[in-house]
C-alpha cells in the first residue's frame, strides 16, 4: 500500500530521466559525430559536465534540481563545446591551448627520447602502441607521431628503404 501512495514521485522521476536523456541525446547529435569521434582532454571535460548535469536531474527531485536547470546546463555545455571546436578550427593558438600538439616519438627508425619523456611515455608503452599497429620493431618506422588524440600515427619505411637503413647501420657499426 505504501508503494502505491508514493508512486507519483517515482513516475515523475522516470519522466524526468526520459526527458533529460533524450534532450542530451539530441544535443549530442546536433554537436555532430566528428566532434565526438575522438576524445581529447576537452572532450572528457564535456562528458564529465554533461554527466553531472544529466545525472543530477535524473537522480534528484524537481524541488532539488529543476528539470529546466538540467536542460539549460546540457544546452550550455554543448553550445560551448561547439563554439570552442569552431574556434579551434580557425585559430591555431586556441587549438594548441585546447588540444595540445602532436609529438614525434620515432624518427628514421630511432626513438626520440626527449619527446618520449616530455609526453610521459615509457619505452614499453611506446612498444605496446606499435604492437597494436602490428609493428614489432622500431627500425621499420620512418616516423611515429603521438597525435593530439593520443593515438599513434605511423609512417613506415618501404621495404627497399628499410633495407638501405639496415645496411647503413651494419656498415657504421664495424
Amino acid at each position: 500500500m505504501a508503494l502505491l501512495e508514493n508512486s507519483g514521485p517515482v513516475f515523475m522521476q522516470i519522466a524526468r530521466i526520459i526527458v533529460i536523456y533524450f534532450f542530451a541525446l539530441l544535443m549530442l547529435r546536433i554537436a555532430g559525430k566528428r566532434r565526438i569521434a575522438r576524445l581529447s582532454a576537452f572532450d572528457i571535460l564535456v562528458i564529465i559536465a554533461l554527466g553531472a548535469a544529466v545525472g543530477d536531474v535524473m537522480l534528484y527531485s524537481e524541488a532539488q534540481v529543476p528539470l529546466w536547470s538540467g536542460i539549460l546546463v546540457v544546452f550550455a555545455v554543448i553550445f560551448l563545446q561547439i563554439c570552442i571546436s569552431k574556434l579551434t578550427e580557425h585559430h591555431k593558438f586556441i587549438s594548441f591551448l585546447v588540444h595540445g600538439k602532436a609529438t614525434e616519438v620515432i624518427r628514421n627508425g630511432a626513438i626520440v627520447w626527449h619527446n618520449l619523456e616530455s609526453e610521459d611515455l615509457t619505452e614499453d608503452e611506446l612498444m605496446e602502441l606499435l604492437r597494436e599497429k602490428g609493428i614489432g620493431d622500431v627500425k621499420r618506422v620512418k616516423e611515429a607521431v603521438l597525435e593530439k588524440s593520443g593515438e599513434l600515427g605511423l609512417v613506415l619505411f618501404d621495404k627497399k628503404a628499410s633495407r638501405k637503413v639496415a645496411l647503413r647501420r651494419r656498415k657504421s657499426s664495424f
